[in-house]
């Protein structure tokens, strides 16, 4: 359902100015609004956000697009096999993770942030003929020591078939439920770390980019309510989060498409730009070319 639905009884102007952003100020005038109801109810967590530059865009790792997700295993051992002295027998699932990340590789990871202004760059800086959106999230961001986020990205490397298969390969990569039970109840017991279909992990500060972006990460896991979940089907997180992060905190803020500009505008001002966001070599040239109306091949 729209969440306009809910406030018909609103002039137009109303629900439009609750569910969008026009420029850096009104962001961070609601970001001052929703601090206040967070500290007043005492909610528990830190304020997480995604940047998408087209409102119809999904929220979904890359491995779960275009029907890679079958191929995930196959797509990571790949790379291991063809880098190993980059990904040696002392990095963690999840250090894997984030440095195929890095370099483009899709896998399950979602790249988040805690600076909404960083977001909201991303909302801005692509489809500028699309409506963007900022997405927000309250979570307790986990350590990439702790065992869920150990459980979920050991999934990028499983390929099993079976309940049997899923429940081997996580007893063999020592996370399973080594308790003297049934089957059955292994199963249960394990299906039940999964109840969640992402966990928000804290990103490791190892690269210059995620130290810019203020960069977190979602794991995306599996969707245990499927028969068959243990065949890693893709879901869409839309389907699933609730319109409200919290009471009077909306889930998603909505960019205009005729305000992405202006809006760029006022975050480069500030420091906020692509030579910031990416400091590689390349999206400096970029930034310097843009800035200069510089075509590019000129």
């Amino acid at each position: 359902m729209d969440e306009r639905e809910g406030y018909k009884e609103y002039p137009q102007d109303e629900v439009d100015e609750q569910f969008s952003i026009y420029s850096v100020s009104h962001l961070l005038s609601k970001l001052s609004d929703y601090s206040r109801i967070i500290s007043e109810n005492e909610i528990p967590g830190t304020l997480l956000f995604r940047g998408q530059s087209d409102i119809e865009f999904g929220i979904d790792g890359s491995i779960f697009r275009n029907g890679l997700l079958a191929k995930e295993t196959t797509i990571v051992n790949e790379l291991i096999l063809q880098e190993p002295l980059e990904f040696g027998n002392h990095m963690t699932d999840f250090e894997q993770l984030v440095k195929m990340q890095h370099y483009g590789l899709p896998t399950r990871l979602l790249d988040i942030t805690t600076n909404p202004l960083i977001a909201l760059y991303f909302a801005c800086s692509e489809h500028e003929d699309k409506d963007g959106e900022l997405i927000l999230f309250i979570e307790s961001l986990q350590r990439p020591t702790q065992k869920e986020v150990k459980l979920f990205s050991a999934l990028a490397e499983y390929d099993g078939r079976s309940e049997g298969n899923f429940l081997d390969y996580f007893s063999r990569k020592g996370l399973g439920d080594d308790i003297l039970s049934s089957f059955e109840e292994k199963v249960e017991r394990l299906k039940t770390q999964f109840q969640n279909k992402y966990v928000p992990v804290v990103a490791p500060k190892n690269n210059e980019r995620i130290r810019r972006q203020n960069g977190a990460f979602l794991i995306l896991g599996i969707d245990i309510s499927a028969p068959d979940y243990y065949l890693k089907n893709s879901f869409n997180l839309k389907d699933s989060l609730s319109e409200y992060v919290d009471e009077g905190i909306p889930r998603y803020l909505r960019i205009p498409a005729e305000q992405k500009s202006s809006i760029l505008h006022e975050l480069d001002m500030i420091g906020i730009n692509e030579a910031f966001v990416y400091p590689e070599l390349e999206h400096q040239t970029s930034y310097i070319k843009k800035r200069h109306f510089v075509k590019a091949g000129e």
